[in-house]
């Protein structure tokens, strides 16, 4: 059976046919998706009030931090509009209000996994080069995190869109001044710079050989999950949810979409959740099928 939070999928029974095994993973996947939607809720509650049961210490003062640091980016430029940037002090009511209004969501990545160093390695100069540079930029954001920061212009074009429209709603930052302030931080962004941008970048330029970046031990969480994204279609937030317990069923059907064979799929589910048994039966759902189960549950885009 798949286990995943104090759920499980009974698929050790003899008789199961291929249909029973889809219709139990369908289950799975619906109550994996009322698990993710409880996510923001909880998240928005804890980030506003001192109950943080549900959540680490730690994670909750992390959030914290970088969610103020935007804010205190975003003020900056809406107070010096679309001239040059000047950093300034700001009341904590109004850093407050901003934040409340920011979604952010945020993993440990570790720096230089054995997938990159092949890759800085490698023949082709320009692969090289860019896996020097996505190592750089996973640096910096270990030094973010360490420090409880989040550079505005690190964010996904979709989060800095959002954060961008917040800004602007809070007063006095309206009308003409704030649309231009937005403008101008829109035309300095190049999301194809930041850190997953380039992480994508560099998938795509390993061609075949961004299979290897599916194994998470061997590629590290960030280019693990950009690669699981890529793969399968998914949104990366909801990638990056996958490898939550309560995702095991997600995590297994977005492997298998992706192309990864069922061997490989168990190695990666059981080196995140080592206490799951893993359906034998699985190994009968193919890439193809796999795509559809995952497309027909909730996409848990922008979950």
């Amino acid at each position: 059976m798949l286990r995943y939070g104090s759920d499980m999928i009974d698929t050790t029974t003899p008789s199961l046919n291929p249909q029973s095994l889809e219709q139990e993973l369908s289950e799975a996947l619906e109550r994996a998706d009322s698990d993710a939607a409880t996510v923001v809720p909880i998240l928005r509650h804890v980030l506003s009030n001192e109950d943080n049961s549900l959540f680490g210490d730690e994670i909750v003062a992390r959030i914290r931090g970088m969610v103020r640091h935007l804010a205190v980016q975003l003020l900056d430029r809406l107070e010096s509009g679309a001239g040059e940037h000047v950093p300034s002090e700001h009341g904590d009511q109004r850093v407050a209000q901003l934040a409340d209004r920011l979604h952010a969501r945020f993993g440990t990545d570790p720096v230089l996994t054995p997938l990159l160093q092949a890759q800085i390695s490698a023949a082709d100069s320009d692969l090289s080069a860019l896996a020097m540079r996505f190592l750089a930029a996973q640096a910096r954001h270990g030094q973010s995190q360490r420090r409880m920061k989040l550079p505005l212009f690190e964010l996904p074009g979709d989060h800095l869109h959002h954060a961008l429209l917040a800004a602007q709603s809070i007063e006095p930052a309206s009308g003409e001044a704030a649309a231009a302030a937005a403008q101008h931080v829109r035309r300095e962004y190049d999301e194809a710079a930041t850190r997953l941008g380039l992480a994508s970048l560099l998938l795509a330029r390993m061609g075949a050989g961004a299979a290897e970046a599916l194994a998470i031990n061997h590629a590290g969480v960030a280019l693990f999950t950009s690669a699981l994204a890529l793969g399968s279609g998914l949104d990366r937030d909801a990638a990056v949810l996958t490898t939550h317990e309560t995702q095991a069923v997600r995590l297994a059907l977005a492997l298998r979409s992706a192309g990864s064979k069922p061997d490989m799929v168990r190695q990666q589910c059981l080196a995140l959740h080592p206490d799951i048994d893993f359906p034998d039966q699985f190994d009968g759902i193919g890439p193809d099928r796999a795509a559809a189960l995952l497309a027909a549950g909730s996409s848990l885009d922008g979950y």
